[in-house]
């Protein structure tokens, strides 16, 4: 299966939210602070990000940590709105039916508009919402239960040869790129299930009622780390460096091809006020070149990537994005 995301802008599908970084590196935090001080837009009441996945899960722990920082450089209340299912497709819709007043943001990844493409949904994804700004760049794992009778990617596969159908991986969106990694990772073999909640998902898998899932290493950090879970492989051209991962197996060393990763940016409705976008553009900016949110992010292991990108350097990975999904999966 042809890489998602080759590093042409890492695997054209560059679903990469922070590595598609044109901009590339660590943001700079030139710009407007605290609403458009400089004559732009103002800020001036509470601001709400949507994000189309429910608590727990990678999106909404990574929102949840700039809507924190964005609050100091806009000076007003940021609220975090949960509107999960579908994928991520029904928060996406939520968003765009809200005014386009400058107040009202989505957290998205790929994922929706790969729903869009694949035919999961008949809704305009790709037409409806704009890119504004790229966060991160996430990659995925997969981990099982501490008690599960494998322990990395060969025995794992021994296992589901001597017991077909015994192993289901849970995603958080079976037409996402999760779901995406599943199929390139195990065909037929292992068939994934979807979850809603990705606090549900981890505790399945700790609890042994799903033999793998296919997540975010900032996701799982704390369970692996109290040993309540292992890694079995990470979808990464090389290991990753974080001591919790660096001595797990890549699927770059196995040949695997499955280095699908989840970029995560902010979206708006297509007819959003420039004004607004270039206001909050420029306080995400500074928000994420805060050194609480870059510490952050390396905790999490969300620096294996690069990842902040402007609202031009995003919004042409978008395009580029859609046309080599579309050549991939459409």
């Amino acid at each position: 299966m042809k890489k998602f995301l080759s590093l042409a802008l890492a695997l054209a599908m560059a679903l990469s939210l922070t590595a598609c970084g044109g901009n590339g590196g660590t943001p700079g935090g030139s710009g407007n602070n605290g609403g458009g001080a400089d004559g732009g837009f103002k800020f001036e009441r509470k601001i709400e990000i949507v994000c189309p996945w429910g608590a727990g899960g990678g999106a909404d722990t990574t929102v949840r940590q700039f809507a924190t920082q964005l609050e100091k450089e806009l000076g007003q209340s940021v609220v975090v709105n949960n509107v999960s299912g579908a994928g991520g497709v029904s928060g996406v819709q939520y968003a765009v039916q809200q005014p386009a007043d400058g107040y009202t943001w989505l957290l998205c990844t790929p994922s929706p508009m790969l729903a869009q493409i694949t035919g999961a949904t008949d809704f305009d994804v790709y037409g409806q919402i704009k890119p504004v700004c790229n966060l991160v760049w996430d990659c995925n794992i997969f981990v099982t239960g501490k008690d599960a009778p494998y322990n990395n990617y060969k025995e794992l596969m021994e296992y589901v040869e001597a017991n077909p159908g015994s192993v289901q991986c849970g995603v958080m969106s079976l037409t996402g790129l999760d779901g995406a990694c599943v199929v390139a990772a195990f065909g037929d073999k292992i068939e994934a299930v979807g979850y809603s909640e990705g606090s549900q998902l981890n505790s399945d898998v700790i609890g042994n009622h799903v033999g793998l899932a296919c997540v975010g290493p900032a996701e799982v950090l704390s369970m692996i780390q109290s040993g309540d879970m292992k890694a079995i492989m990470t979808c990464t051209e090389e290991r990753m460096t974080i001591d919790e991962y660096k001595d797990v197996e890549c699927a770059g060393e196995l040949n695997v091809d499955c280095f699908y990763g989840p970029y995560r940016g902010i979206y708006c409705k297509t007819d959003m006020p420039q004004e607004a976008i270039d206001a909050f553009a420029a306080a995400a900016e500074k928000a994420v070149a805060s050194q609480e949110f870059q510490d952050w992010a390396k905790t999490q292991g969300l620096d294996q990537r690069t990842g902040w990108m402007d609202p031009a350097t995003y919004q042409a990975q978008w395009e580029a994005d859609h046309t080599e999904l579309t050549e991939l999966f459409g």
